[in-house]
């Protein structure tokens, strides 16, 4: 069972309008003012995170060659999905996933040996009920599942040397060696965590094999039967001639020809249509991995950065407004676990959930923008005073110095 989700299910405006609508002390302009510092605290967070949208964006244009840009690309990665309070998927989540029925009712298989860094991020995780088709869709019974809201993978292939020292093939595999992937996707079932990654094979289930097999078994005893028993009594004939086991040779004419080249074409028709039944069933599992994968798909690549960069400011900023609020609402002060536990209790209380919010993050950020002071216990400045000197860092970000 996934832990306590960290992240904020809020956006920046409304979470702003609940927080003003807190009390506030008598002939206190604190609602608009609390608006005004929201806005000063979101423009600042922007423009910080404008700057590291544009570094990002450019090396990943590069990650492919330059082993600089891929680490500065990996590390920028994991920091945004921390800031977007993502949550890695441990071994243990993926053994599951790996070891469990896929819900598409396909067996998936992949080899994470294939693979020099390999990143799954989720964020955010509910219960459903579904329901699964069984005995080819006669029958369905429910079943409880762990939905994940969204799931960020990156993937590096290994380099084409160390398949080739394993006698690798690579067209089998469906892999690209040095190939860099990114992307995000949305609602994703836990145990199909697998199917995410680029390197994943469709493989038949027991069920398959005998859905396939038992009507093959059966067609094929047919066709001895009715079909090529003539052409067999020959060939046995003709097998024992060549063998010195008969002295009699059969004769060969046109009729014999004939049963021959009947045989023939009807063992190599039964062989055929098996081999398309089999290759047609790959397909419609394949078909619909492909149709899971397409409508669960969010971004790929940089695009996958900008949404990550919009969550990853929404949240820093969630979490500035929330502490500042109730500092503002304790004039004695808080202490750090005082205050995660008036963060968590108001959430909690207006339905979001049981959230483990980050105080000690939290707190970081409102002493990084100086709007609070810690003796002897943690208050923060009043708005008026706050607001200032938000106004004046963000003037600083634009003042220009005479050389």
């Amino acid at each position: 069972m996934a832990g306590r989700e960290r992240f904020i299910p809020q956006r920046i405006g409304q979470l702003t309008t609940d927080l003003c609508g807190l009390p506030w002390p008598e002939d206190h302009d604190g609602a608009e003012q609390f608006r005004s510092f929201s806005r000063l605290t979101s423009a600042l967070y922007h423009y910080e995170f404008h700057d590291r949208e544009q570094v990002v964006t450019e090396a990943w244009e590069r990650v492919g060659d330059d082993p600089g840009a891929a680490s500065l690309v990996a590390a920028e990665l994991t920091g945004l999905l921390d800031g977007a309070n993502y949550t890695p998927v441990t071994m243990a989540e993926l053994d599951y996933a790996l070891a469990n029925e896929s819900l598409i009712q396909v067996r998936l298989e992949v080899d994470l040996d294939d693979y020099d860094e390999l990143l799954i991020y989720r964020r955010g995780s509910q219960r459903d009920t579904v329901e699964i088709p069984k005995w080819m869709g006669l029958r369905s019974e429910e079943k409880a599942i762990t939905v994940y809201e969204r799931v960020v993978v990156y993937t590096r292939i290994k380099p084409q040397s160390w398949f080739d020292e394993r006698n690798i093939n690579l067209a089998k595999r469906n892999l690209v060696p040095d190939h860099v992937s990114l992307k995000q996707f949305q609602n994703v079932p836990r145990a199909d965590i697998e199917m995410l990654l680029p390197a994943t094979r469709v493989r038949f289930r027991l069920v398959d094999s005998l859905l396939i097999g038992a009507p093959a078994v059966a067609s094929g005893v047919a066709v001895l039967a009715t079909k090529l028993l003539p052409t067999l009594g020959l060939m046995f004939l003709l097998v024992g001639a060549w063998l010195g086991l008969r002295d009699e040779q059969p004769e060969i004419n046109q009729a014999a020809l004939v049963i021959l080249f009947g045989g023939v074409l009807t063992l190599g028709g039964f062989v055929f249509r098996q081999w398309t039944k089999l290759k047609n069933r790959r397909l419609d599992y394949l078909k619909t991995l492909t149709e899971n994968l397409y409508f669960r798909t969010l971004a790929a690549g940089p695009s996958v950065f900008h949404t990550l960069l919009s969550s990853a400011e929404q949240q820093e900023v969630a979490e500035v407004l929330l502490a500042y609020r109730f500092l503002l609402a304790a004039p004695d002060g808080l202490t750090e676990a005082e205050l995660d536990v008036e963060v968590e209790t108001w959430l909690r209380d207006a339905g979001h959930g049981d959230i483990d919010f980050e105080v000690a993050d939290a707190v970081a950020k409102l002493h990084r923008l100086e709007v609070t002071k810690a003796h002897p216990t943690m208050r923060a400045l009043p708005l008026p005073e706050s607001l200032a000197l938000l106004d004046r860092r963000w003037d600083d970000l634009f003042r220009h110095q005479p050389t």
